[in-house]
């Protein structure tokens, strides 16, 4: 935000009239390519033309800010000089295609939703857009909080942003190749015994491939078509099924063209997540020709097995497919804490039941995060939603949400969510924590990711059948295997995803490249996560749902106290105060809070030491200013800034 002498800088220097061509040159745009004018227009002008046609738009109207007198007069957000010296370095790094140029979006956005007033555009508007462009593009940022904060958590960008109209597929995809870049395993040692073997199913799996080796002749499956293209391969699947797979219970079936009920992308793993929040990890197959290789993907990344020619290995093939077909729901990844009955789904937590609202009231849209989701919940026969029952994945060196509510709630702190249990989730007798998922295992150094080599385009016909195939579960009376086939996609056919972009890797990845390691007790590679389950109450509304301005102002004075609350008498700092970190509630009684904190996912106690968790995780743009700077959080009695709602102006 400006501060009040950048205000009096703006309102002194306006913006002249060549921002105004700038409005001019996207109608026209939008008008040679068909776009009807509507909302969404900067968003789908960016999305269909050719990148030289998008850099028309966006460079005028860098130029034009350029040579604004207030640009010379504002001081920089990343260097010593003016904001011009930004909007320069930022023209060059466009032009030179070191940054995406989607990223100007909002830019564009917001001087074409300005309107003329006068002789001047809503500039203060326009240079708030300005200074976030450049403090969040500019390649000196990332790389100045990197060298400063030795003692910090590192930060790591992932997919969890890019929602609903945000998700244009070039920009989530790129989002999920920095996700997932450091934390991709390839050819894991153990994997097929460790997935396969020694199950309560391995015999029956062993009878299914004796009775498939009819089907098997002169070393080749039988109707396996040349060249094994998608529907030829899709329909040779779907009739090796029938013949050796009928009568399990589970089917696999075809959705090439389709995305899963629930899910607003297409992009597999992540759409899998997306559509089935409560998941624990997912597993997978990719056939390229005739070679197979099983994945898994947990929110700490993705590993894969050895791959081996199903021709080659028809065993070891048939045993596969009939074992993911066999597995139990909590094997194929689901979260079997969560029980379901005739009203619907439910926990039972300090032996209370608690009922959960059939939708979830949020969920991440990430593969590699903490996959926060939360319900509404209701205690035994209540007909009122009271309660919020989070899911979550934080790291295992992070200090619990759940142990920090229950000491603020023991040391009377006032207008926050109350704890009312926390617990680790434990699956089949185990400790529901990647850890577990990965033992007896050998991983070796991470897989470099190319841009090109997970997500290519699905519409050029290919030489080689590529499927991919998420395994998921359905929890209705049949039991069907809730499965995912990806689209045709051209298949290169090289057993590697090729280099990452060098620029990014060098400057943004932390992931450490060992030589061949053989457990994964001799070296920690992936972050381990912790399931964990946290009941709060009361339920309530986002911030944004206000009803009046009383009603907000009232919301944000109790959350104020709350957090005043919480730091004088629990000794916690909230470390992450967002818009969506503070609720409405509903008023019970009358004198309960009208607004609470919640979210105490990165909070800690004031006197303890530095957690040990590799990523940074938080609201970018609601950071602390000395943790951006890479000095950290204030390791003393913290400054508090308390908002003074004058409750007069607005008769309160």
């Amino acid at each position: 935000m400006a501060t009040a002498s950048e205000l009096d800088i703006i309102r002194c220097n306006p913006m002249k009239e060549r921002v105004g061509d700038f409005h001019h040159l996207f109608e026209s745009t939008w008008s040679d390519l068909g776009v009807a004018l509507s909302s969404s227009a900067v968003q789908i002008v960016f999305a269909t033309a050719d990148t030289p046609v998008v850099q028309k738009l966006v460079f005028p109207i860098i130029k034009a800010l350029i040579i604004e007198l207030a640009a010379d007069a504002l001081p920089s957000r990343i260097v010593n000089g003016p904001v011009s010296s930004d909007l320069s370095l930022l023209f060059a790094h466009i032009s030179s295609n070191r940054l995406d140029i989607a990223l100007a979006i909002p830019l564009v956005e917001q001087i074409v939703s300005s309107k003329l007033d006068g002789s001047t555009w809503n500039d203060a508007d326009i240079w708030h857009v300005v200074f976030e462009l450049v403090s969040r593009t500019n390649p000196a940022t990332p790389s100045t909080v990197l060298q400063k904060a030795v003692f910090d958590t590192p930060i790591r960008s992932c997919s969890i942003s890019q929602r609903g109209t945000k998700q244009i597929h070039d920009e989530v995809d790129q989002r999920i190749l920095e996700e997932l870049t450091g934390r991709v395993y390839s050819d894991v040692g153990g994997f097929f015994e460790r997935y396969f073997e020694g199950k309560t199913w391995t015999n029956k799996a062993g009878s299914i491939y004796e009775e498939s080796r009819a089907q098997y002749t002169e070393g080749r499956w039988r109707e396996w078509p040349e060249p094994p293209t998608q529907i030829p391969f899709f329909k040779w699947f779907l009739e090796i099924q029938d013949t050796i797979l009928s009568g399990l219970g589970r089917r696999y079936y075809t959705s090439p063209n389709k995305a899963l009920g629930g899910s607003d992308t297409d992009r597999y793993a992540r759409e899998v997540f997306g559509s089935q929040p409560e998941r624990r990890f997912i597993s997978g197959f990719t056939i390229c020709g005739s070679i197979i290789r099983l994945w898994i993907f947990d929110r700490s990344g993705t590993y894969s097995s050895e791959k081996f020619d199903i021709h080659k290995e028809p065993e070891r093939f048939i045993r596969v497919i009939a074992g993911y077909t066999l597995m139990t729901d909590a094997e194929l990844g689901l979260n079997t804490f969560i029980k379901h009955d005739s009203n619907g789904k439910y926990i039972v937590v300090r032996d209370v039941r608690i009922s959960l609202e059939d939708k979830p009231i949020f969920s991440t849209k990430a593969i590699v995060c903490r996959g926060t989701t939360c319900y509404r919940g209701r205690r035994g026969d209540s007909t009122e939603w009271e309660n919020v029952v989070k899911f979550a994945w934080p790291s295992d060196k992070r200090e619990r949400e759940g142990e920090l509510l229950k000491l603020a709630k023991e040391r009377g702190v006032t207008n926050i969510a109350m704890w009312f249990s926390h617990e680790q989730i434990v699956i089949d007798g185990y400790p529901d924590i990647i850890s577990h998922f990965r033992r007896e295992m050998k991983f070796r150094t991470t897989r470099k990711l190319s841009s090109k080599a997970l997500w290519v385009d699905s519409n050029q016909k290919s030489s080689r059948a590529y499927s991919q195939t998420c395994l998921g579960g359905n929890t209705g009376s049949e039991g069907e295997l809730d499965a995912t086939v990806a689209h045709g996609i051209q298949e290169t056919f090289v057993d590697s995803l090729a280099e990452c972009r060098n620029e990014w890797q060098r400057k943004n990845v932390d992931c450490k490249q060992e030589a061949e390691t053989e457990s994964l007790t001799d070296y920690e590679m992936y972050g381990n996560r912790v399931n964990y389950c946290l009941v709060t109450s009361p339920a309530g509304r986002p911030l944004r749902e206000y009803q009046s301005v009383r009603e907000l102002l009232e919301a944000l004075r109790d959350a104020i106290r709350g957090h005043r609350s919480l730091l004088e008498d629990g000794r916690i700092l909230h470390r992450d105060i967002s818009e969506n970190n503070i609720i409405i509630t509903e008023l019970p009684t009358k004198d309960a809070p009208k607004g609470r904190l919640i979210d105490f996912d990165l909070a800690k106690e004031l006197d303890s030491t530095p957690c040990e968790a590799r990523h940074r995780t938080g609201t970018m743009q609601f950071m602390a200013i000395e943790v951006l700077k890479g000095k950290g959080h204030i390791s003393t009695r913290p400054r508090v800034i308390f908002l003074r709602l004058h409750m007069d102006m607005y008769s309160i």
